[in-house]
């Protein structure tokens, strides 16, 4: 990456780098990208990292392979899987050979992890609602909407920072008529972007949710991912025998949620 930034520019982005994303966010891209490419790609990094995740996803797309190359291997590790997140698959192999030898093979590592990540698995089946909106007008918008399929409401602030998930029941309430839906939401936690499919699979939530939404280093969301998903990537063949201790988690998860849903059904459910 070519160095000409300003000193004091340069200065600012290494102390204080989310007030400069903060000052970057809605910037024009082709300015955007000419000041990212101008700083050392390790104050470039934390700066781009901490931009609103569209404004990083677009970013990522106007820069040349060898830039996105020296951003990725001078991010910090939580920095580095934030990018990658927001950086389409298929220009992998451009980046890769865009890379000094040596630096190769550090990065061909980290397009792989993600693959194992929650990251990568994170689909967009959601609907996505800002925090600011009031419940009336999200359930206007529904309303008005042809799209029935059934998806997650999660709400985001302007940054695209995950705040918590919304029942329609919540929102379509009278008495939330007037609220904003950061008001009626529900503070469901979400997985890590760089938690394995294994892993998520031990969250009690699944219990009640059938999905859960990603979130970056940044709280940023990534996406939602589905139990039965992570179940086709968790295991390989040989470990997705059903062993006798795998059999009685399956059913003893299967059995709370339906006593869960049962419950709900007979009591409805309480905000």
């Amino acid at each position: 990456m070519a160095q000409t930034s300003d000193p004091l520019v340069a200065q600012f982005a290494r102390s204080y780098p989310d007030e400069l994303a903060g000052l970057l966010a809605g910037a024009d891209l082709a300015a955007l990208a000419q000041l990212i490419v101008s700083l050392p790609p390790e104050l470039a990094a934390p700066v781009a990292t901490r931009l609103p995740s569209w404004q990083l996803t677009n970013l990522l797309g106007e820069l040349d392979s060898e830039p996105t190359c020296a951003l990725l291997t001078a991010a910090s590790q939580d920095d580095a899987v934030a990018l990658v997140s927001h950086l389409s698959a298929a220009r992998y192999p451009a980046v890769l050979e865009a890379c000094p030898g040596d630096r190769r093979d550090a990065l061909r590592e980290l397009f792989d992890f993600p693959s194992h990540s929650l990251a990568s698995l994170a689909a967009t089946r959601f609907v996505r609602v800002a925090s600011t909106m009031s419940c009336g007008e999200f359930a206007r918008q529904m309303s008005a909407s042809g799209d029935t399929r059934p998806r997650p409401v999660l709400v985001v602030d302007e940054q695209n920072r995950y705040l918590g998930m919304l029942a329609l029941e919540a929102a379509f309430a009278l008495k939330n008529h007037d609220r904003s839906v950061a008001e009626a939401l529900t503070p469901v936690a979400p997985l890590s972007g760089l938690t394995s499919a294994d892993t998520a699979l031990g969250s009690r939530l699944w219990t009640r949710y059938n999905y859960l939404p990603v979130v970056d280093a940044r709280h940023r969301l990534l996406g939602v991912v589905n139990r039965a998903a992570l179940l086709r990537v968790a295991v390989d063949a040989s470990a997705a025998e059903f062993t006798p201790e795998r059999l009685f988690s399956e059913l003893a998860t299967g059995y709370l949620t339906t006593c869960g849903r049962l419950l709900e059904t007979l009591l409805g459910r309480v905000r």
